[in-house]
């Protein structure tokens, strides 16, 4: 992987929207208020039609994932 891979990897883990919706120590997920279940709707309906499509969906799958990964810690944990 070069560095600019590098560094993109790095960026998309230390934005990693669904981390701050895990607990930090047993990175099981919190749970979510009706506000922030909206939220992360929102974040991730990116076109805002209200439905989570194609791309959004696996944007969405690959941080949920990466969000339990421990060995992904990111400055917002």
């Amino acid at each position: 992987m070069d560095a600019q891979q590098q560094q993109k990897v790095h960026i998309e883990k230390a934005q990693n929207f669904m981390r701050q919706y895990r607990d930090p120590e047993s990175r099981e997920l919190k749970k979510l208020s009706a506000n922030q279940f909206m939220d992360v709707w929102s974040h991730y309906d990116g076109d805002g039609n209200g439905y989570i499509e194609g791309t959004e969906l696996d944007g969405f799958l690959k941080e949920f994932v990466s969000s339990a990964n421990t060995s992904d810690l990111g400055p917002e944990v």
